[in-house]
């Protein structure tokens, strides 16, 4: 998307992911979808896929306003075949995955289609039940978009939220597993508000705002993971950098990794260390003011979804550092190509915490 178009789509979906609406409406589903998906661990499990349902379940909560059930669930076993089609060659001959993918995502578009059908008619009746999800939006909007934008839109958004956090929510365990004495931090600020609050089950945006060190964590690992490796942008005029000049029409590729890795702006920068940012909100390059530090990328395309994101990964911190001891149950390499991801999907064994209150026993 493009000119006003894209404006206007940007506009709507940040006023979803705001400070506000956070607060008022989503930190409450965060928290309980969190809890849900994490009653059903075993002692074994791969983090990547258990987190990767969290997100799903996530999205589809504040898009369509859908708890998870059969219909979720038989959503989220198309739209997985959809993303797996992402990095193959794109010929339906050659390739079983991308054909797979093609007609999964008929499939996903069809359900969807369905709900907004339904939910287009309930509101031209008047029936519709008052919902604060992003579909309710698009069709209050008066901009009137046809039922395949609308679900084109929310698949876009189901792409963009699913696997960009729960990949970073698997490599903050990984980090913090290597990083024990981060771990042990961690794990005494999350005990100290799990200490003070009356409900176990309920977690307030004064606690959220209360986790100074799970924030430093929380930027150490979007600055070692570069889950967004770079962007691609176009050139529309000529630009001259360094005695280079970029010729409009060209395209460009700003690349994350090579400016959260470098030593110049990060000490031993591939090293796990969340205390940088201790008395840091954000480096910049000496003397100029420029931010190095975009994991959420900046100017007018700016992730929507960023204060989102870092709620979901500090919820599900205090969830997973308050309920359970876990350990690698195999060694896991991390790589970034084509994503960043784990080889193995990260599996580790986990354990429920013993719990010292009566309080604490009826957290469910």
């Amino acid at each position: 998307m493009k000119g006003n178009l894209h404006k206007k789509m940007h506009s709507l979906t940040m006023s979803f992911g705001n400070s506000s609406i956070i607060k008022d409406h989503l930190l409450l589903d965060i928290d309980r979808l969190i809890r849900f998906n994490m009653d059903s661990w075993t002692s074994r499990i791969l983090l990547m896929e258990e987190a990767k349902k969290i997100t799903f379940d996530l999205t589809v909560k504040q898009l369509m306003s859908f708890d998870p059930g059969e219909w979720t669930e038989s959503l989220r076993k198309e739209y997985v075949l959809v993303i797996e089609g992402f990095f193959t060659v794109p010929f339906p001959l050659f390739s079983a995955t991308y054909r797979r993918a093609i007609q999964a995502r008929t499939k996903v578009a069809e359900a969807l289609n369905l709900v907004v059908r339904e939910r287009r008619k309930a509101k031209e009746e008047g029936e519709e039940e008052k919902k604060n999800d992003m579909l309710a939006a698009l069709l209050d909007s008066g901009d009137n978009f046809s039922d395949e934008q609308i679900v084109d839109f929310i698949l876009a958004l189901l792409v963009a939220g699913y696997e960009t956090t729960s990949t970073i929510m698997t490599l903050a365990i990984k980090f913090l597993t290597e990083t024990p004495l981060a771990l042990a931090q961690l794990r005494e600020e999350h005990d100290e508000i799990r200490a003070r609050i009356s409900d176990p089950n309920v977690l307030e945006w004064s606690d959220y705002k209360s986790m100074p060190f799970t924030q430093c964590v929380v930027n150490e690992t979007l600055r070692v993971a570069n889950i967004i490796g770079g962007i691609f942008r176009r050139v529309t005029t000529d630009i001259h950098v360094k005695g280079y000049t970029i010729p409009k029409g060209w395209k460009v590729f700003a690349s994350f990794r090579a400016v959260h890795l470098d030593h110049e702006y990060f000490k031993d920068a591939r090293t796990f260390n969340p205390w940088r940012w201790q008395n840091n909100s954000g480096p910049t390059v000496p003397g100029s003011g420029v931010n190095v530090f975009t994991p959420f990328g900046g100017g007018p395309r700016l992730c929507p979804g960023y204060e989102l994101a870092r709620v979901v990964l500090s919820v599900f911190l205090h969830r997973m550092v308050t309920r359970y001891n876990w350990a690698p149950a195999e060694e896991d390499k991390l790589v970034f190509f084509p994503t960043t991801r784990t080889q193995k999907r990260y599996p580790i064994n986990v354990e429920r915490r013993k719990v010292s209150s009566a309080a604490e026993k009826g957290e469910g």
